[in-house]
């Protein structure tokens, strides 16, 4: 049954290369339509230091401003810059930059923007969301006391006749309200008619029944997904405490990118050909099976961070999450160095190749685990508590490589030493790093 379990998940592991050797191929979508999927396109996405993008200035408007005092101001900034970072990156993963800058102005670049007029309208619109009865004897609109503030999130669907709308969940007391408001409409024959900066997004429409579970439907005024999709944000990120005027707009390439991308991937290059000659010079066959899994350890993060690209948490790679993909490299190396330590500790103490073996693994587990949980905690932190999007990136391509070298250093090294013992070949003190004069076995 062992040695069954051993082949099959050698098996795996050879299908998980050849799958992620193709899909981190850079031509990967030539290959993808030879086997029928022509619309397939995997690419990593790139931050705008690598790819460069789009640079705006907005100013808070000075008449609002002055309104406040000193405090309330520093208050009015800083909720303006948290609803533009929702509103700019809704998923919290890509590499958008929001920052202030001054008393009254915030930068926000983007990466790869292709249409900046729609990213300009998406942030720095104000989006007040508000609810209007109207009378059906005067058909004159009346407030109900209903505004985006009582919207607890807006999600893109779909109507039964197949467009798109956007559907809200109230919250709070606005859910009770919200189902008089309807229940009395629906007596009365009355009309709601729903608003969004002044512009009408749903209605006037009748209520057919009452709604009394807080959710609701805006229909009918949208005329593609994206357009839905950009209110459902506006909504859910809240209306602009202070009104805003784009001040600047430029076209930025990429800054430091392309050059220091290039001298990252021949230092890269020349960090991994040394590591690799010092392992297999000094672990011999152990040291072999530490590259194969480190190759494997790329494939598979390339991988991730392509398909990534297909959901809305995409990473976004810049240069400091290429830094922490990096370190996360060494720390696979680090995994396997500690293991075949103890394994030749385990040897030289008189056990057998297998048993030294599993009992390195065993011995060196809580080590690796511990030092590996200890940095992936600080990534949450990084990611939590960092204010800007590029510590983000780093915190997250960095955890993400400690997960993956784990599942490498400890199931990949480990099933090929497995494998390689199971013949007279791989039982060979000097494979290991260890002098046949030091071996005491029976």
């Amino acid at each position: 049954m062992y040695i069954v379990s051993l082949r099959t998940k050698a098996w795996l592991i050879l299908a998980l290369t050849i799958i992620t050797a193709l899909l981190a191929w850079p031509r990967e979508s030539d290959l993808l339509k030879a086997v029928g999927l022509k619309n397939a396109n995997l690419q990593v996405k790139q931050g705008l230091d690598l790819q460069g993008g789009a640079h705006l200035v907005f100013k808070a408007d000075d008449a609002e401003l002055n309104k406040l005092n000193q405090a309330d101001r520093e208050k009015a900034m800083t909720a303006l810059i948290d609803v533009i970072q929702k509103r700019a990156n809704p998923a919290g993963t890509s590499e958008i930059t929001v920052q202030r800058q001054g008393n009254d102005r915030v930068i926000v670049e983007l990466p790869g923007v292709q249409n900046v007029s729609e990213a300009v309208d998406k942030i720095g619109k104000t989006a007040q969301l508000t609810i209007l009865e109207i009378d059906p004897s005067t058909q004159q609109p009346a407030e109900t006391g209903i505004t985006g503030k009582d919207v607890e999130k807006a999600e893109v669907s779909f109507s039964q006749s197949s467009q798109p709308v956007v559907s809200l969940q109230l919250k709070g007391d606005a859910i009770k309200k919200f189902g008089d408001l309807t229940t009395r409409l629906n007596k009365t024959n009355g009309q709601l008619v729903t608003l969004l900066d002044d512009r009408v997004v749903f209605g006037p429409a009748s209520v057919s029944s009452p709604i009394t579970d807080g959710r609701a439907q805006l229909e009918g005024n949208f005329g593609s997904i994206a357009e839905a999709r950009t209110v459902a944000d506006q909504i859910t990120a809240g209306a602009l405490p202070i009104p805003v005027t784009l001040v600047e707009e430029r076209t930025v390439g990429p800054t430091l990118g392309r050059e220091s991308i290039a001298k990252s991937i021949v230092a890269g290059i020349i960090g991994l050909t040394v590591v690799a000659a010092f392992m297999i010079l000094y672990y011999r066959l152990a040291g072999l099976f530490a590259v194969g899994a480190l190759v494997i350890y790329t494939l598979l993060t390339l991988t991730i961070y392509k398909l990534s690209g297909l959901t809305p948490y995409s990473i976004v790679l810049t240069l400091a999450g290429t830094a922490g993909f990096i370190l996360s490299i060494g720390m696979a190396v680090d995994a396997n160095i500690l293991v075949f330590e103890r394994m030749k500790e385990e040897l030289r103490s008189g056990k057998n190749y297998v048993s030294a073996l599993e009992s390195a693994f065993d011995r060196a587990w809580t080590s690796i685990r511990d030092s590996n949980v200890a940095t992936i905690i600080t990534c949450v932190i990084l990611y939590f508590f960092s204010g800007t999007a590029l510590i983000k990136g780093f915190a997250v391509t960095l955890g993400l490589g400690v997960l993956i070298s784990m599942f490498t250093a400890i199931v990949v090294s480990r099933t090929m030493l497995r494998l390689s013992l199971r013949y007279s070949w791989g039982r060979k003190p000097g494979f290991y790093g260890v002098k046949a004069s030091e071996v005491q076995q029976s």
